[in-house]
């Protein structure tokens, strides 16, 4: 099976659309969403509604969706993405909100083949950018091979023969062949709101057929998206992040 694995959409109707059409050349018969839908863009209806045609999915929440849907108040952000949560949290369709608030929470298991979360297998919240932080996640999971996004940064981590190994993702397209005698952490990157000063969504394929996870990036529409977020009276921050990557 061809899986689409997509992270921190946030919102981005633009990106997420230019996401959906680069997969397609993959025939993909499965999507997997590993959190935050919404917060920070200024769509997330349109995108929402997306989501919830896609079939087959499985998707979780993510921290900001949690906050979006009521489930948190959102006092441990900081001042411009809480703002921008409880924008969203008002602007959401009663449906959308409720599609959100359902959304399973990390950790899941797909298939018997991987498992997914947002921040870490243990924490939703938790980040994991360092090695210590990577080797506590492979201490508390047993988990061969696991996806895990809220960094928006695409990473390989990898454990094997008493070793941990982390990798950047560089801005071109990347494969990697899983060997069954490691395991593996892999960050797809985000689709809304990249953070590694590419401004390209980042998506990956997992093959389940060949073992191989396959990174791309892609171009899209970044003026419109500044455009609604500044006409929603969202922070100017938002929309100048995005043509940074940062």
């Amino acid at each position: 099976m061809k899986y689409l694995i997509i992270s921190d959409i946030h919102g981005n109707l633009e990106a997420l659309q230019s996401v959906l059409l680069r997969a397609k050349s993959f025939r993909v018969d499965k999507y997997i969403i590993l959190g935050d839908l919404v917060g920070y863009g200024a769509s997330p209806n349109e995108v929402t509604d997306i989501v919830r045609k896609m079939t087959p999915i499985v998707a979780i929440r993510g921290n900001h969706d949690k906050v979006a849907a009521g489930l948190s108040n959102g006092l441990d952000f900081n001042y411009v993405a809480r703002e921008a949560a409880l924008w969203t949290r008002r602007e959401l369709f009663p449906e959308n909100r409720d599609y959100i608030r359902q959304l399973l929470q990390g950790p899941v298991e797909v298939d018997g083949l991987f498992e997914i979360v947002h921040g870490s297998p243990w924490d939703e919240d938790y980040y994991i950018f360092h090695h210590l932080q990577a080797l506590a996640a492979f201490r508390r999971s047993d988990g061969w091979l696991t996806f895990f996004g809220h960094t928006h940064i695409p990473a390989i981590w990898t454990f094997g023969n008493n070793e941990l190994r982390g990798e950047a993702i560089p801005d071109e397209n990347y494969e990697l062949s899983l060997e069954k005698d490691k395991r593996y952490l892999i960050n797809p990157g985000a689709v809304g709101q990249p953070r590694d000063y590419i401004p390209k969504s980042s998506l990956a394929i997992f093959d389940s057929d060949e073992m191989k996870i396959r990174f791309f990036r892609v171009n899209y529409d970044i003026k419109s998206a500044q455009t609604k977020i500044l006409k929603a009276g969202l922070d100017e921050f938002l929309a100048e992040r995005l043509a940074i990557g940062s």
